[in-house]
Order: C-alpha cells, then sequence, then structure tokens
C-alpha cells in the first residue's frame, strides 16, 4: 500500500510542469549597478511574467564590468541545465578601454549563440554598446544565428533615467522599470506564452 502511494505522489509530482527558467545574462545594466535587487529588471520583468500567470524564475547573470569574453567563459554556470531562454544584454564593455580589451568580439558573439542553441534555449538579443550605439554587425549576427531581436537595451528610457558616471552608462530605478516592460513581449514570445 505504501509502495502504491509513493507512486501515486511521483507521478503527480512527474506531470506538475516545472518553472521555466529565463536568464538574463549581461553586464553592469543588468545586475543593477548602485540598484537593490528588486530595481533591477530582471526582477520586475519576473514580476511582470507571474503577474500573467507564467511560473517563471528570471535569473540575474549580470556582473558589473563584464564583457563578452566573460560571458563566454562563464557561460555555462551562467545558464544552468532547465534554461529556456537567455536574454542577452551585451557588450557596452567591449573594448570602450584598455581595461576592458577583448581580443575577437564577433568571434564571442558568435561562440555564445551557437552554445546556446546547440543546447536548443532561445537567445533574445538586446544589445547594449558604449555610447548606447548598436553594432548592426552585432543584430545581423543574431539574426543569422536564430535569436529574436528586442532592440537595444536603453530602448524607451529617457534619458534622465540612464546615470552616467566614469563607471559608464546605467539605468536607475524608472529606466529599469522601462527595460523590463520593453522586454516582457519579447520573453513571453520567446517561452510560447499568449500575450493577455
Amino acid at each position: 500500500m505504501r509502495s502504491i502511494g509513493l507512486a501515486v505522489l511521483l507521478t503527480l509530482f512527474a506531470g506538475a510542469p516545472a518553472g521555466a527558467q529565463v536568464v538574463a545574462l549581461g553586464d553592469s545594466a543588468t545586475k543593477g549597478f548602485h540598484l537593490s535587487e528588486a530595481e533591477t529588471w530582471p526582477f520586475k520583468l519576473e514580476a511582470l511574467l507571474r503577474q500573467r500567470g507564467l511560473d517563471v524564475h528570471v535569473a540575474n547573470e549580470g556582473v558589473n564590468g563584464d564583457t563578452s569574453e566573460g560571458m563566454l567563459s562563464r557561460l555555462d554556470s551562467a545558464v544552468p541545465a532547465g534554461t529556456r531562454v537567455v536574454i542577452f544584454a551585451c557588450c557596452g564593455n567591449d573594448n570602450k578601454n584598455p581595461r576592458h580589451f577583448v581580443a575577437d568580439h564577433d568571434a564571442d558573439m558568435q561562440a555564445i549563440f551557437a552554445r546556446l542553441r546547440a543546447r536548443g534555449i532561445a537567445v533574445v538579443f538586446s544589445p547594449e554598446r558604449s555610447a548606447g550605439a548598436m553594432n548592426p554587425a552585432d543584430i545581423a549576427l543574431a539574426q543569422r544565428m536564430g535569436a529574436s531581436s528586442c532592440g537595444c537595451i536603453y530602448k524607451g528610457v529617457a534619458p534622465e533615467d540612464i546615470e552616467e558616471s566614469p563607471a559608464g552608462r546605467h539605468p536607475n530605478a524608472r529606466g529599469t522599470s522601462v527595460i523590463a516592460a520593453r522586454l516582457l513581449p519579447c520573453v513571453m514570445s520567446a517561452l510560447g506564452a499568449k500575450g493577455g
């Protein structure tokens, strides 16, 4: 009798839908430079997804000062098994100064897209480049590699909600709300969820 009860429990758990895993992979604009966790756009995006009935956890894998090279080197640890979508917000730090030297930005980007695609992970690309300018070659590469584009990470953010400092450009708490809302439909589409 006990083994039957255990079998029923295991069947119920096996049939329960697991929460979808979304990873925000980026630099300090993702991490939340000088912001609390609750003020970051990955945290706010998770709340928006849950408001729409989606059992989704958005992991914040932003690292201050990171580059495409750094993201490639930590890709496996930052994007665990079970991840369904990666929001790839890159690469405002690549070669912006000698401290952030990247030997081959294009090769890094291609490798990241290829490795995620090989794992069956949908990629939502939201680029961030130095001085806010997007690199058209990055957009073209993302499209060739099957990633969906969701516009520049700062698209729609008012200038007064982007703080400039010696460390770079970073969204404030109002800016991260705009980013989360803009990314929402892109991420829902990548998850195969209907809007509503």
